[in-house]
């Protein structure tokens, strides 16, 4: 789960606009341009990277992975957030706030990454498989997320984008701002409930939100003057069945915009034509004589909730 130990660091100040109302500017808003952020939330898919206007902005990291039944490492893109060793990576770009990049027709393109070296176990997409692409008309100042989703060789949930415009609500004090993504492509619509650790009550975040849709942003009661632990449970609609586990605790403060992410498989799904079974579970690591335990990380996408600050 992403932490925001220095959130802080982005709030400036925070004046009063007429009668007992606070407004909050910050650091990381665009003089000039568009603000783009990439996020890998297609599960069992390869590594992305991230092209605007034919020029690509996501880097490459190296990274330990699991190939041909062995441990490894590859230089390559944006992973998903797989489960095991690589647990922490969140599966976007940037990690802090957004990639500048110039305002206007803005084509957005998304596509499989290449690795280095070439990884030998069955991938469920080939390198530079394209996953989508999108033309925005923006202006300045404006902020855009893109989601690559789906599920690879699914009729239903394809693989492809999309391109959400981030509109941020002005800020007040004693409120943080947060959405939620529904990025599981094999689950059924959900409710997301909000607790606050600083309370102990428990609001909706929101109610019957389907696969691919993002909420808009709602305020959230926060400590004025400090971090308040919220925790976040995705619910199939209408009933107490939870998907998932509980997220771990996210740390919201005062004028900061939060994203939180269901994401992962609410089902095995089978890949058509590829032999390959995406599972709806973490991996194994014992018995080491199970063979599954070596299998590639991208093989296991259990359902659960991830989160990131906008800004």
């Amino acid at each position: 789960m992403k932490k925001t130990s220095n959130i802080f660091l982005g709030i400036l100040l925070v004046a009063t606009f007429g009668c007992k109302k606070s407004v909050i500017t910050q650091f990381g808003d665009a003089a000039s341009g568009t603000q783009i952020k990439i996020l890998h939330t297609a599960p069992g898919t390869p590594a992305i990277d991230g092209y605007v206007n034919g020029t690509k902005i996501t880097p490459n990291a190296s990274l330990s992975v699991t190939d041909n039944a062995l441990a490894t490492s590859i230089t390559t893109g944006i992973i998903y957030n797989y489960t095991g060793s690589l647990a922490t990576y969140q599966g976007l770009f940037p990690g802090n706030n957004y990639a500048a990049v110039a305002s206007g027709s803005t084509v957005i393109k998304i596509q499989t990454s290449t690795p280095a070296p070439a990884l030998v176990s069955p991938q469920t997409n080939a390198p530079g498989t394209v996953i989508g692409t999108a033309t925005q008309n923006t202006i300045d100042g404006s902020a855009y997320s893109v989601f690559a989703l789906g599920l690879p060789g699914s009729t239903t949930s394809p693989l492809g984008i999309k391109v959400v415009e981030d509109k941020f609500p002005i800020a007040s004090a004693g409120k943080a701002y947060v959405r939620f993504a529904y990025m599981v492509p094999n689950g059924k619509p959900v409710d997301v409930s909000a607790t606050s650790a600083a309370t102990a009550t428990t609001s909706t975040l929101t109610s019957n939100i389907a696969y691919s849709n993002v909420s808009d942003f709602v305020a959230v009661n926060v400590n004025p003057a400090g971090l308040t632990n919220y925790t976040f449970q995705m619910y199939l609609a209408g009933t107490t069945t939870k998907l998932g586990t509980v997220s771990a605790a996210v740390s919201l403060a005062p004028g900061r915009y939060y994203t939180i992410i269901g994401r992962g498989l609410a089902a095995d799904y089978v890949v058509p034509g590829a032999g390959i079974t995406l599972k709806a579970s973490t991996r194994p690591t014992l018995p080491t004589t199970d063979p599954t335990t070596k299998y590639p990380e991208i093989y296991f996408n259990p359902a659960g909730i991830t989160s990131y600050t906008n800004k």
